[in-house]
């Protein structure tokens, strides 16, 4: 039987049941007793450092520059017993009424909103528009200081700062891939009751065993890594190079780095908080400097940022912020960004074997032969094929009686003739090729679009990104017409072809059209052909708008009669010269 007990306005009451005053009693006494255990953590801690020697103590002994001119306890500034903004931590501040500025990107899975919890609490110092000594229940001597400035205020704009006041559990990691799953978070990270994440997590406000009381130590991306896993970081160049900066300015660290690019790890490129750039929180405001900051010679071995100065370059100066992770090479707007290239989550200094891709283009996304994207590219070719196989370019270029300049279309494995680089050749007799080719070797896009300076183990950095020659070759290549004969005008196809093959190996009388200055490319696409086999796909403008090679009689044609044969023909005008059906040799 349940025993009601009278109440004191002579009526009865469930034992379970309190009166005002005593739920009043009750709540302060739980108030006391929380606020005495927030009071404790000023005192030292096994393994924490103590609030005494933090810049969060705002007594006459604090260790920062914002302190009271009297004694008061250092838990004050923070909590009170009585008049508490929030039960949650006897918050002795009234939050900002501002609306804020959340965290957001194309790749953001997280739904991050206004602030809450402890991170509203914390915001109502360091969003800089409260004054901090505007407490609910003062009791801190003559402690009378304006709103905080300088780094420690956020601003009411956390579009550059890390997310917070969002639910942080199994099925964000699964949908958003490359996070933890919480259950696996270690024990210093906090998620708050309601499984956000919040300022707290990564900060704790009462120790400083930590610099700007972070939980763990960064060294080596420790804090971010706890969260974040990306299958490729653990061995790539950025997560294990010793290179250290020269000291020549700009200094690519944040404040209080390490010596090396490991220990700096992903700080090396991202701020947690006043990123130059919010989205995905990059350091730098430009977005070329993200990777020219350190890739200028005073921290990586390769200066890349000078190759960007050259007359033909990836002009990644172009647009700033274009670039995006989810973009779809079909459809997006034409740019070029170092990271359409390069994942520095995954990049490394491993070669490659062709076609596959090196390590520096690993984890990158591509377009297949058939062009499908991929997430990551497996091929070299795939790399190029997100913007140079996609549609039809828009840059001064020659014109040929295919009537394509689609990369992808013109070196297709399946067309009559193609420079070898989705696949071995179609000629496996073909001779005059300089060791080591032979007619079974496979080349990728940078043995011909490279660094005009780059030599094996030499000091320039092998790729695309700048270049002296038209078209980024790595050597001359007279591609319009008429152009004066010579080995130097020709020293990329004499990378792999042989000069003598021309006038001593080959059927074709290929000496008597070049006295006539008549371009290699007027007769060979140095990509491919859909049309014709020996890469016979005739120029018929120049890429200075110049018309080359005229139909003969409404004719353009050749016909083989096999490798080698000497048996084929030409119907065409080129040089005012008319061809109808000529043979040679």
């Amino acid at each position: 039987m349940i025993r009601v007990l009278p109440n004191r306005s002579g009526g009865s009451r469930h034992p379970g049941c309190r009166t005002e005053n005593e739920s009043r009693v009750a709540a302060i006494k739980t108030a006391l007793l929380a606020f005495a255990a927030l009071c404790a953590l000023a005192v030292p801690i096994p393994g924490h450092g103590q609030i005494a020697n933090t810049k969060h103590n705002l007594t006459p002994s604090g260790a920062g520059t914002v302190r009271a001119n009297a004694a008061a306890g250092s838990c004050v500034f923070c909590h009170t017993p009585h008049n508490a903004s929030s039960t949650r931590s006897l918050w002795n501040a009234t939050a900002s009424a501002v609306t804020y500025t959340p965290y957001a990107s194309s790749t953001q899975v997280a739904k991050p909103g206004q602030p809450t919890g402890t991170s509203r609490q914390c915001l109502s110092c360091h969003d800089g528009t409260t004054a901090l000594g505007n407490l609910r229940a003062p009791n801190t001597g003559a402690f009378t200081h304006a709103a905080l400035t300088g780094n420690a205020a956020l601003g009411t704009n956390l579009s550059d700062d890390h997310p917070v006041s969002f639910v942080y559990d199994g099925a964000l990691a699964a949908a958003r891939g490359g996070l933890v799953n919480p259950v696996s978070l270690p024990s210093v990270i906090r998620l708050d009751a309601t499984s956000q994440l919040q300022c707290t997590s990564c900060h704790e406000p009462h120790s400083n065993q930590h610099p700007n009381f972070l939980r763990m130590d960064t060294r080596n991306g420790a804090l971010c890594t706890a969260c974040h896993r990306l299958s490729r970081w653990p061995s790539s160049t950025h997560a294990t190079s010793t290179m250290t900066w020269n000291g020549v300015a700009p200094s690519p660290w944040p404040s209080g780095a390490f010596p090396t690019v490991a220990e700096n790890a992903c700080a090396s490129c991202h701020r947690p908080h006043a990123a130059g750039h919010g989205p995905r929180l990059l350091a730098q405001s430009v977005e070329r400097a993200n990777c020219t900051v350190c890739h200028n010679g005073h921290a990586a071995t390769k200066n890349i940022e000078v190759e960007f100065s050259k007359p033909y370059r990836h002009p990644v100066d172009s647009s700033d912020w274009i670039h995006d992770p989810k973009e779809e090479p079909a459809v997006m707007p034409r740019h070029v960004a170092c990271e359409d290239c390069h994942n520095p989550h995954a990049t490394t200094a491993a070669p490659g074997t062709p076609s596959a891709v090196p390590g520096s283009l690993k984890g990158v996304k591509g377009v297949t032969r058939s062009g499908a994207t991929i997430a990551e590219a497996v091929n070299e070719y795939e790399v190029c094929f997100k913007c140079h196989g996609m549609t039809q370019p828009t840059t001064i270029g020659s014109t040929r009686q295919s009537g394509t300049r689609n990369i992808r279309l013109r070196i297709d494995a399946n067309n009559a003739s193609y420079h070898p680089v989705e696949a071995a050749g179609k000629h496996p007799t073909m001779g005059g090729l300089v060791s080591p080719y032979t007619a079974s070797s496979v080349i990728t896009c940078a043995d011909c679009h490279n660094n005009n300076s780059w030599t094996l183990g030499g000091p320039a950095p092998k790729g695309p990104h700048g270049s002296t020659f038209p078209s980024l070759l790595e050597r001359p290549y007279m591609s319009s017409d008429p152009a004066a004969y010579s080995t130097a005008s020709y020293a990329l196809c004499f990378k792999c072809h042989s000069s003598n093959y021309l006038s001593n190996g080959s059927k074709f009388p290929h000496s008597k059209h070049n006295a006539q200055q008549a371009s290699c490319a007027v007769c060979h696409d140095a990509h491919g052909s859909s049309l014709k086999p020996h890469l016979i796909d005739f120029m018929t403008r120049d890429r200075f708008g110049k018309t080359v090679v005229t139909p003969y009689n409404g004719t353009i044609n050749y016909t083989t009669g096999g490798p080698g044969s000497g048996a084929g023909t030409c119907t065409l005008t080129c040089h005012g010269q008319a061809h109808n059906g000529s043979r040679y040799p």
